[in-house]
């Protein structure tokens, strides 16, 4: 081991949390992604300032992971809620490992949290409907909810994105929007069609204004954020008489509508700003379940049975069962 080994494993972990959040914000994370990492730290120290673990890093071990952990399922969080301490505490410490703080990462050996993969079903049309109707043109929260909607069930935008939009960003006569804080720090360019324009520009020209700033604001002129968006929806669940009304379940039915009408896997994937397929599939997982009930008609097993059937067996249960 180098001095310069020694002194970095001497180092607590509250200081080098603060290091770590830094290192994070120069590299471009995004201020959600910042704002989780410093949540979560925060509990991690408490907790293992609760737990009695050791304050540098150089001395844990997979026996203090389990223990905080532990410490965190006692709380009655559940798995979901669980996993992300796990991932983003681990992300620490192999920030940790790395930069030499630590010889070794202790989350290594330790398996991640299983987490059950629930299906987020798309809205219907018709829940989309109860949405819109549940939101009245004519009054500034009702066009910029109008808008809201039809803004993310076009594009598919993270609320993160759709809150950090600046009027600048949109253009009507490209009916293109400019992705400046998309995850990772990764700008894309999203296009919508027609109908979420004009609630757009209802909401522009004749409540919002044209002055420079965010793009959704409050009724007081406010940036609308991220939380406030979620409030929206649980408010507009109850007037409409449409469940489960969140900004994710938008992205899903995004994805799903897309692909059934028959939209390039590669195009859906740019849209929504991933790197790989992979979410994408997970969105449509509702929609490849139905397909495949479908086509089950094609080839139901039972239903043909009888084409297989030999001349001397008319299926019968008599001449049928052994």
């Amino acid at each position: 081991m180098t001095e310069a080994q020694s002194d970095g494993e001497g180092a607590v972990l509250r200081d080098l949390v603060e290091v770590y959040l830094t290192a994070c914000q120069i590299e471009g994370k995004s201020s959600e992604t910042l704002r989780s990492y410093r949540e979560t730290l925060l509990i991690f120290l408490k907790t293992a300032q609760g737990e009695g673990l050791p304050s540098r890093p150089s001395e844990f071990t997979a026996a203090h992971v389990y223990q905080f952990l532990g410490a965190v399922r006692r709380t009655g969080a559940s798995l979901a809620t669980q996993w992300r301490p796990q991932r983003e505490t681990r992300t620490f410490f192999s920030w940790l490992n790395l930069h030499d703080y630590i010889s070794a990462n202790p989350f290594r050996k330790v398996k991640n949290i299983k987490v059950p993969q629930h299906i987020i079903h798309p809205f219907s049309g018709d829940d989309i409907a109860r949405l819109l109707a549940a939101c009245p043109a004519s009054t500034f929260k009702g066009a910029r909810d109008r808008a809201i909607i039809l803004t993310l069930l076009d594009t598919g935008l993270r609320v993160g994105e759709l809150t950090a939009l600046e009027l600048d960003d949109l253009g009507f006569e490209t009916q293109r929007l400019q992705v400046q804080c998309g995850k990772g720090g990764k700008g894309r360019v999203v296009r919508f069609g027609d109908q979420a324009r004009e609630a757009i520009a209802l909401y522009v020209h004749r409540f919002r204004g044209t002055e420079p700033g965010r793009l959704f604001l409050t009724c007081r002129g406010m940036a609308l954020r991220t939380n406030a968006v979620r409030t929206i929806f649980r408010d507009l669940s109850h007037k409409a008489g449409v469940d489960h009304v969140h900004p994710h379940r938008f992205r899903h039915t995004f994805a799903t509508w897309a692909i059934e009408l028959h939209a390039r896997e590669i195009d859906v994937q740019y849209l929504l700003g991933h790197s790989t397929p992979a979410m994408v599939r997970r969105y449509t997982a509702t929609y490849d379940a139905e397909k495949a009930a479908r086509a089950h008609a094609m080839f139901s097993p039972a239903d043909h049975l009888e084409a297989r059937l030999s001349p001397k067996c008319d299926g019968s249960p008599a001449e049928a069962l052994p």
